[in-house]
């Protein structure tokens, strides 16, 4: 991990346990070494500087092209593994560079549903996240963020914010799926349901 990135983290951290009393479950659920998508609900601005705080791996991930029209912004995140995809179109060049990161063993950071979502359901996810897990074979570790959302309300109330990791969906499963929509529906289908099983134990204080 370089140090700045290292840094980064330490303050991330730091931060989430002062203001926000925050719980991490299930980290031993993320690999150590080798490619690997963590797979995540999304609610706020914030999730992906918490959820990379908060995982022992550096990680890449996408955001909208929009975000990097400002050059400044857009240099910041970069240098956070920021890469840009074209948001409502099956962006090839960033597919490309997820399973090529993917490949040489990094991690990367996913948001299946594709865009933030506030409400208490999960949205349909998008067939790139799909795409991206059958084209590198690797493992998928679902996560949840909870309360990321609502700071404010949460640092108020003294509420937690939680942070959970599920057990990884294995090569194998992705290896018995068709490369095609189907295939791709099948995987964003399966993280979900396992999103919702974190969300469960996390509504319901089994941790």
């Amino acid at each position: 991990m370089r140090t700045h990135y290292y840094m980064a983290c330490v303050i991330i951290r730091l931060c989430l346990r002062i203001f926000w009393r925050y719980r991490r479950i299930g980290i031993e659920n993320v690999p150590t070494s080798g490619g690997v998508i963590i797979a995540s609900n999304h609610t706020a601005y914030v999730d992906p500087p918490f959820l990379g705080g908060v995982t022992p791996r550096e990680l890449f991930y996408l955001a909208k092209a929009e975000l990097f029209s400002n050059a400044l912004f857009g240099w910041l995140i970069s240098k956070y593994n920021a890469i840009p995809v074209t948001r409502g179109a099956f962006d090839r060049r960033a597919i490309s560079r997820a399973v090529e990161l993917l490949k040489e063993g990094k991690a990367l950071l996913l948001f299946p549903e594709g865009t933030r979502n506030k409400g208490e359901g999960f949205l349909e996810p998008k067939l790139g996240v799909g795409k991206i897990a059958l084209e590198s074979g690797v493992p998928i570790v679902p996560a949840y963020i909870h309360n990321s959302g609502s700071l404010l309300s949460t640092l108020l109330r003294r509420e937690r914010l939680v942070i959970g990791f599920d057990e990884p969906i294995s090569s194998a499963f992705l290896k018995s799926l068709p490369r095609d929509k189907t295939g791709y529906k099948r995987v964003g289908e399966e993280i979900m349901a396992r999103i919702g099983r974190i969300k469960e134990r996390v509504r319901n204080k089994k941790f």
